[in-house]
This record gives C-alpha cells, structure tokens and sequence, in this order.
C-alpha cells in the first residue's frame, strides 16, 4: 500500500494560496525525508515555471508524479519534465462528460491513444477516473478493466465532491476486486468523510490512497495526510515507513508558509485536544493514562497534555495538583478549593490558571485573610 501525497498539486489548488519555489521544495523534501514515496507535484500544463520545479525534483528520491488532462499536449509537457510518472486524468462521469462536450466511448478511445504515447516515454503510467463517485458501476468497471489492459500501474478513483462514503467504498472493492491492487482513492471532505474513506479503500486492500498536509485542497479539501497517517497507524497498524511525528511537524509548518489556520479541535495537531477538565476524565488519567485518551500524544506530533480548571473540575485532581506541589491539603480545604473554582470560572468565562488554584487554596488555609488573585 502507498501513501500519494497531493500537497504540490492538489493542495496548491486551495483558493488564495501560493507558495513559492523555495516553499514547495521544502515541501517536498521535507515530505520524501519523511519516508512519503509518491509526490504528486505538480501540473506541466501550468506553464514553464511548473515544469522547471517538477524538473528539479529529479533524483530528490521516491516518485515525482505529473498531472495532466486527458490530452496530447499536457502530455507533451510531462514528458519534458523527464520525471518518468505520470497521471492521466479523464472525465467520467455523465456529468462531467456533458460539461465537456465528451460521450462515453471517447474516454476509452482517448485512453488508448495516451496510453501508446505513455508507454514510449513513462517508467509509471496513473489513470484518474474523475467523479468516479457518481459513475454508474458498470461504466467504473469498464474504465478500470480498460486501464488495467492497457497497462496502466494505478488507476485512481478520485472522489471529486466528497460524496462517497465508507459503504461505498467497499462497494468499489467489491465491484472491482480482480484490480484492486491497482486502485487508489482519491478523497474530498465536503462530507468530513475523506479519512474515513481512505481508511476504508486501505483495509479494503487498494493499492493506494492520495491525501495532502492539513487537507489543502478544494472547497472542503482533501484527506489530511496526517489523519490519514494516524488512523492507519491506530485502526491497521500500519504506517507505510513514514515517519508521523515528522509528518505532523510538516503540517504544521504547512499552517505557517500558507497561512492555513489549525482548528483547536483538529485531530493530531489542534491546541485542545489534549486537555482535560471534567473531573471524571482527570481522575481517570491519573488511574489509567489511556482512560481517556485513544493515544499518547508524545509519541507523535499532538500537543502536550494539560489540565484546565474550571466548572467540571473534580475534587480528586484539585487534591492530586495539590499534593503534587507538595503541599498537604484536608478534605475540607480540597473541598472548599474545589467548590471555588467552580464558582469563579463560569463567572471570568474560562478555565483558571495553576496560580490561581494556589492562590485560592493559600486563602482557604488562612481562613480568608488572604485575598485570591483571582
């Protein structure tokens, strides 16, 4: 199974943003330092300075990956990059078919004649079935078994408007299992199912999945590389010799070449998703470090755990931070220490700090003569 990283084509397609040639050669050998074998980096058409970066990629290591439209001179470009790989992209679905003044029989047709072209010049030949999610299974199949004939090494069934789900996904499994080695999923998220999915299409056995850092992409984007790599590493226990905690400095890296705000809530990388506050949890922690948690955040790139104060806050944590700044409070002093800082949290509208716990525990042990910094 293969990891295709899409962050230089794909990504770079995100509304508004640019990077520059310093910026995605980073990228790219940051990504290939990380053990990513598979770059899809660009698109030749674009014009010479996207041929010039994809040239310089050359010998960097792994698979520097071309991607073109189903037509002549976009090949034409991708040959002139001398990468070797590339990704042919045709329209199938009814929809997208009309939009371009394409029937059917023309996609098969066209196929053949850009495959003859690829094989003189390519090392590894990609078909792309573009909205293959809203394909009828029959014409999926016949466009696969005609890009498995003509010797096509990975046929994509790119997800275009994030509308497949996991059931799906094991219905293309199911429909196209004699080549199922050559498949790679290609997933959006306007459904927040991209992951999901992918996960899905690996432990369904597709040869491949094709995600960014961060999602980058269109609309909603694309499977997060990141989460794509976390779930595979809990849910398979597989990795694909790449290096998560690399993978997830990269991204947030990524956050701060393209300005991409990380949501406090994202998997792997968001600001809170190792905090504990309800005292249920935080009692639990301390019993059973993986209570309430499904990793260890220091093994990979995630935040370090912390524990908020607030209105969910527990007597048994109030006594434990206590105890673990040495000091020795009573029942009642944990009790009544407790009982404060729910009062004053929802009253400042957050969560207090460790100071401040002291703070209103000294007061409590000096019956009130001292005041609370709080």
């Amino acid at each position: 199974m293969t990891i295709v990283d899409s962050t230089l084509r794909e990504g770079e397609q995100t509304p508004g943003l640019v990077l520059s040639f310093k910026e995605k050669r980073y990228l790219a050998e940051s990504l290939i330092a990380a053990g990513v074998t598979d770059l899809e980096a660009g698109i030749p058409a674009m014009g010479r300075e996207d041929r010039d970066f994809l040239r310089s990629l050359n010998g960097l290591g792994g698979r520097i990956i071309c991607w073109c439209r189903g037509r002549e001179e976009d090949l034409r470009d991708a040959f002139e990059t001398g990468t070797g790989a590339v990704h042919v992209s045709f329209p199938l679905s009814d929809r997208q078919l009309k939009l371009m003044g394409r029937e059917r029989g023309w996609v098969l047709d066209n196929m053949k004649i850009l495959a003859d072209r690829m094989r003189g010049e390519c090392s590894f030949l990609s078909a792309g079935a573009m909205d293959a999610s809203r394909c009828e299974p029959e014409q999926l199949r016949e466009f696969v078994e005609a890009a498995a004939g003509e010797g096509f090494h990975r046929i994509r069934l790119a997800d275009t408007v994030g509308l497949s789900s996991p059931d799906e996904i094991r219905g293309w499994a199911r429909l196209l299992s004699d080549h199922k080695h050559l498949l790679e999923f290609h997933g959006h998220n306007d459904l927040g199912m991209a992951v999901a999915n992918s996960l899905t299409a690996l432990q369904e056995g597709f040869g491949a999945v094709s995600a960014t850092l961060l999602g980058l992409g269109e609309r909603a984007g694309n499977a997060p590389l990141e989460e794509v790599l976390l779930a595979a590493r809990l849910k398979m226990d597989w990795d694909g010799g790449i290096d998560l905690k690399a993978v997830g400095d990269l991204a947030r890296h990524t956050a701060f070449l393209t300005g991409e705000k990380i949501a406090p809530a994202k998997p792997l990388l968001g600001e809170r998703i190792n905090r504990h506050e309800s005292g249920i949890h935080v009692a639990g922690l301390k019993k059973d470090p993986q209570s309430f948690r499904p990793y260890d955040p220091t093994q990979w790139s995630g935040p370090a755990e912390e524990i908020l104060w607030g209105r969910q806050s527990g007597r048994r944590g109030v006594a434990d931070f206590l105890k673990g700044k040495g000091l020795h409070p009573t029942a009642g002093e944990v009790a009544r220490v407790t009982a404060l800082i729910k009062e004053r949290a929802p009253e400042r509208g957050g969560s207090l700090s460790e100071e401040e716990i002291l703070s209103l525990f000294f007061s409590v042990r000096d019956g009130g003569n001292r005041k609370a910094a709080v």
